[in-house]
């Protein structure tokens, strides 16, 4: 039934958000398409629309609008009849960046077309079964993109952080968990020139892509293991023990790895745990989409509040000494830094 209402009285509350969420996704499939497309690459040079279609092969009207659209949000800039990159794509989104994101953007792209699409079945059904093995999803692709989202403040938050660690300073061995792309690994090995590195994860991110960085970096002292840490000997007598954004699990599968953790430092050796944690709906919102993310293929706790993660590490051995927010809406991480005491 049709609620009728005063049609000269305003609506009590701006609805602009709601236009901004819809704006948003079709600026995204926008972003999405321009990547994959090569538009940013291609205007490292300046051209007007007609020149970047013809050079990319593509129809000149609707070129001429994307790029119109790509300039009224930011990405490009519009001067004389001719497009340039902005500020923004230059870091972002120009491949030869060191800070390119756009493996990361795509596989934001990737998870909102598999998991966000299928919400409503998820709703009415409980959580989709996408057939996959759980190790699948951790390709170089994948890594990539963890390097790119590490690069734009993650990584040199925790560098910062750890600078002023004195026991960090004073470390001779560190086992980066599923370290991955292995970037954690060769900042801590500049950092602390005494510092030798192990980098460990799965066999096939070993060999694509932890490898290749730590060659291109010339990491003399940063070394990869490969391996499934839920399964294979991580080794022992580490110092420092540091996982970055793995310990996503469900609590009897968390514990079990953490006691792995436990046994493989020396005693009163540091736990390092940085990842998302929920603490606040409206300041932590990145950290509830993820998890609500999560939750859409297996319905199992994976994200904790930081008074929940601690009272974990504390069941299982260690002694939470401190906890350092990143204070940032799309870096929402904790670093807490715990003692392994003896059980």
């Amino acid at each position: 039934m049709v609620t009728l209402c005063d049609l000269s009285q305003m609506p009590p509350v701006d609805a602009g958000k709601l236009h901004e969420l819809a704006q948003s996704v079709e600026a995204f499939q926008l972003l999405t398409s321009a990547l994959q497309l090569g538009f940013f690459d291609a205007l490292e040079i300046p051209r007007d629309a007609e020149e970047l279609a013809d050079e990319l092969g593509l129809n000149n009207v609707i070129t001429e609008k994307c790029c119109n659209a790509l300039a009224s949000s930011g990405f490009l800039l519009h001067k004389d009849g001719r497009y340039s990159l902005s500020d923004l794509s230059k870091t972002f989104l120009l491949r030869s960046s060191p800070y390119y994101q756009g493996d990361l953007i795509g596989l934001l792209r990737k998870t909102r077309i598999e998991r966000w699409g299928r919400i409503i079945e998820a709703l009415q059904n409980g959580p989709v079964d996408f057939g996959r093995d759980s190790n699948s999803v951790f390709d170089a692709n994948f890594v990539h993109a963890m390097a790119q989202g590490a690069a734009r403040g993650g990584l040199q938050k925790t560098i910062e952080i750890l600078c002023g660690c004195q026991e960090f300073i004073n470390a001779r061995t560190l086992l980066d968990l599923g370290g991955g792309h292995a970037l954690y690994s060769i900042a801590f090995a500049q950092l602390n020139p005494s510092l030798d590195v192990r980098v460990f994860d799965l066999p096939p991110v070993v060999e694509n892509v932890t490898r290749q960085n730590i060659s291109a970096y010339r990491a003399d002292r940063v070394t990869a293991i490969p391996g499934d840490f839920t399964q294979d000997d991580l080794g022992e007598g580490y110092d420092i023990i540091f996982a970055s954004d793995i310990l996503y699990r469900p609590r009897e599968s968390l514990g079990f790895i953490l006691d792995r953790i436990h046994s493989s430092l020396k005693d009163n050796g540091l736990f390092i745990s940085k990842h998302w944690h929920i603490d606040d709906l409206s300041q932590d919102i990145t950290a509830v989409y993820f998890d609500l993310m999560f939750s859409l293929t297996d319905d199992a706790d994976r994200l904790y509040s930081t008074e929940g993660f601690s009272k974990i590490l504390e069941s299982h051995g260690f002694s939470v000494e401190e906890v350092h927010n990143f204070n940032h809406r799309f870096h929402p991480s904790r670093m807490i830094i715990a003692r392994k005491v003896k059980l």
